[in-house]
Parts: structure tokens; C-alpha cells; sequence
């Protein structure tokens, strides 16, 4: 049975999805490049910054540019995030059950402090690992398997919760099973469970309703 529990945060916790490819979007109008379909965007939420520019990107400077102006750009949309059906509801009982609970996520730093502020996770969370603490962002196993070094668990030991297939196949190469949900909107169940997902809900408000995560 699990003892840590590993939460992404945008898109699983926070509705924040939307706003970053929005901020993407409008960050390579501004770069004077050519934007791409929103739709293409929203798939790559998740994954590193710099593997989302470089899907459309080539040269280093353009993506360092794009990146910086995605980063000014979202900090004036993130207030505009608020957490997910049940995601704070979740926090609490794992931490009322017993569970270690970790935040694994490719938001930078200054963005995690307005994920603090409105998930109130303080004293119910061991802690948290970003990718600016690890060499290589999702879909590569890094920031698992740092996470599992700080709480000195083992992969078996642990479930990780998330809403797109970068969570779910970073995780899943850690040797982590994964429970997927829908709040992300870029991936079907069908989606998330072919990339490895152990079952996938509706939201964390679903979760609540279940035995997550002693059944997994």
C-alpha cells in the first residue's frame, strides 16, 4: 500500500492550464514568431519549458526569449488561477491519513508561491520538488526520482496524481503508478491510460469519493 502520495499541481491542483497556454501563445506573438494553434500548445502543458518552445522553435536564443516572455506574461495572468474541485479537500485527508504528500512539478518558483497562497498546503505537505532542481524536466524521470530520494521512499511505495501523459510517463519511468484526471483538458481517459495510467477521474473531488490511494 502507498505511503507517499505525489501531486502535480497545474491542471491537477490548480486551473491553470489554460492561462499558460494562453501566456504561451501570446509569447511567441511577441517574440515575432509565428504563433501556434492553441490546441498544439495545451498538449505540451507539463512539459519542460524548454522542450514545449522546442517543439516549434529551433534556435536557442528564440526559445530563451520566448520562455522569458511566457514567464512576464504569466505573472500577470496567474492570479486568475484557483484551485481544482477537491484539490485543497484532498491535500487535507492525506494528511490526516498519514500519508506523505510531495507537489512534483515543472512550475517555476515564483509561480509556486501563489500555488502556496491559494492551496493552503502548510503543514500538510512534506514538500516540494520543481524542475528547476533537477537536470532534465517531464516526460524524463528526473523530478520523481529526486522526489523519492528526499522522502527516501521507494517507487513501489509510492502513487503520483496527473492530468496530462508527461506526468504519467515521467512517473511511470521512475517506476511510480500514476492515477490520472480529466482537469487539465488536454488528455481523454483513453489517453492517460494508454500512456500508463492505473485509472483516471473526473477531478480530485472523485478522488474523495475512492480509497486513493490504498487500492493502488
Amino acid at each position: 500500500m502507498a505511503k507517499v502520495v505525489v501531486l502535480d499541481v497545474d491542471g491537477t491542483l490548480m486551473d491553470t492550464n489554460y492561462l499558460h497556454t494562453e501566456a504561451w501563445a501570446q509569447a511567441f506573438e511577441a517574440a515575432g514568431l509565428q504563433v501556434p494553434p492553441r490546441v498544439q500548445i495545451h498538449k505540451l502543458i507539463g512539459k519542460g519549458s524548454d522542450l514545449l518552445v522546442g517543439e516549434f522553435v529551433e534556435d536557442e536564443e528564440a526559445v530563451e526569449k520566448v520562455t522569458e516572455l511566457h514567464s512576464e506574461i504569466y505573472s500577470e495572468m496567474q492570479r486568475h488561477g484557483y484551485p481544482l474541485p477537491g484539490a485543497k479537500a484532498l491535500i487535507q485527508s492525506l494528511s490526516e491519513r498519514g500519508y506523505e504528500v510531495w507537489f512534483v512539478t515543472s512550475a517555476k518558483d515564483e509561480e509556486l508561491e501563489l500555488h502556496k497562497e491559494r492551496l493552503e498546503p502548510k503543514g500538510k505537505i512534506a514538500g516540494i520538488v520543481n524542475s528547476s532542481q533537477v537536470e532534465n524536466s517531464k516526460p524524463a524521470p528526473d523530478i520523481f526520482e529526486e522526489t523519492l530520494r528526499r522522502a527516501g521512499a521507494k517507487p513501489e511505495d509510492t502513487v503520483s496524481l496527473g492530468d496530462a501523459v508527461w506526468d504519467v510517463e515521467a512517473a511511470k519511468k521512475a517506476g511510480i503508478k500514476t492515477i490520472g484526471v480529466l482537469t487539465g483538458g488536454a488528455y481523454s481517459a483513453e489517453e492517460l491510460k494508454e500512456a500508463g495510467a492505473e485509472e483516471v477521474y473526473e477531478n480530485c473531488a472523485a478522488l474523495l469519493d475512492t480509497n486513493f490511494p490504498e487500492d493502488y
